[in-house]
């Protein structure tokens, strides 16, 4: 196949990128694994987010998650090679997963099978929708023609600037799954609180502790405001298995900033397996 750019932009399924900008970027994903019971799925190809969360709710059999297997970047990154001559891989936070260590892994085979193809593996620092942003700039410096270290550069400048503030509507996956302790301890005996948390530049926090969706919603509005003010912004709404609030809250937004850029995705079934449905969130950031 004859290469067609410079830069090919890999990631990982946990980024939160509608589909319609995956294809018009050409974005390459490497589905995480998704295991439920003894079966094995990888996310987002043999089983979709509606799926997932219809069999979450009904069913208590226990799940977890994988990181993508070395050989799966590999696999991901031969595919690229046929369409660019240099590749940036780019990951969820290594704080929260090993798929930044797996993906190094992959690069390191590349080096040997794909000798003429640079591979780059970049820790976000991120998830979700700022994750997202991250892959969204960096493909568009690819397709206007720049190459690998300045398509890195604009990834890596983009690590400090997005923000992501996420509230859970219930606890009950969270603990089951064990990954995230600290948050159960934290609000677990409050009835009906919808936690609220941040995820910025690789170190997660606890914000605030709603004790309702409304409420929760209105001050993830509230905080953003503040941070951006009157300011260009781009921003990602996302949800789990709650499209109808999600779009409602995409519309608010849409009427009270000046968006730039308004997305709307949806967490994959990996990462909804330790949150659990309802989840609302928002990735922004603002421009300089």
């Amino acid at each position: 196949m004859v290469q067609q750019h410079s830069v090919a932009v890999v990631v990982d399924s946990s980024f939160c990128v509608p589909k319609e900008l995956l294809q018009r970027y050409a974005i390459r994903v490497v589905p995480q694994e998704l295991v439920v019971g003894d079966r094995t799925y990888r996310d987002g190809v043999d089983m979709e987010p509606s799926q997932f969360y219809a069999i979450l709710q009904r069913n208590q059999t226990l799940m977890s998650t994988n990181a993508p297997k070395p050989v799966a970047f590999y696999d991901a990154f031969k595919q690229a090679a046929a369409e660019a001559r240099s590749i940036l891989c780019l990951t969820l936070a290594a704080t929260f997963s090993s798929t930044y260590n797996s993906a190094r892994v992959g690069a390191e085979m590349a080096s040997s099978g794909l000798p003429n193809v640079p591979v780059r593996v970049m820790d976000t620092r991120a998830a979700a929708g700022a994750a997202g942003f991250v892959a969204i700039e960096a493909a568009r410096a690819a397709s206007e023609g720049k190459d690998l270290d300045a398509v890195a550069q604009r990834a890596q400048e983009m690590v400090p600037k997005v923000n992501l503030l996420a509230f859970l509507d219930t606890l009950y996956y969270l603990g089951r799954s064990g990954r995230v302790p600290k948050i159960a301890v934290w609000a677990g005996s409050l009835l009906g609180v919808k936690p609220l948390a941040e995820l910025h530049n690789g170190e997660a926090r606890l914000v605030e502790r709603p004790r309702s969706r409304a409420k929760a919603t209105r001050r993830m509005v509230d905080i953003m405001r503040d941070r951006v003010g009157a300011r260009p912004v781009h921003v990602n709404v996302m949800h789990a298995n709650s499209l109808s609030d999600a779009e409602a809250l995409r519309q608010q937004i849409a009427g009270q900033f000046n968006c730039t850029e308004l997305l709307l995705s949806e967490f994959t079934p990996v990462m909804g397996a330790h949150i659990g449905p309802g989840l609302l969130g928002l990735a922004f950031y603002k421009e300089d």
